[in-house]
């Protein structure tokens, strides 16, 4: 019997992120995100499947906004 993979808590979190967050645009606009949100949207294409909330909110801390980055 092959084993089963348990979800994480954390895992559940991510589980379809980049499908709310583009919902969210779509109802919203960029209004609707934050600037951090907006930069995982640029990045979703460039680095697939990975947790790129980090990277988007270090981004923003380091440039101080979406137009510094």
């Amino acid at each position: 019997m092959a084993k089963e993979k348990q979800q994480k808590p954390a895992d559940k979190h991510f589980k379809g992120h980049r499908d709310r967050l583009r919902q969210r645009f779509r109802n919203g606009g960029a209004e609707a995100l934050q600037d951090y949100e907006m930069q995982e949207l640029i990045m979703f294409r460039a680095i697939p499947r990975r947790d790129i909330k980090p990277i988007a909110k270090d981004l923003i801390q380091k440039f101080g906004d979406l137009s510094g980055v």
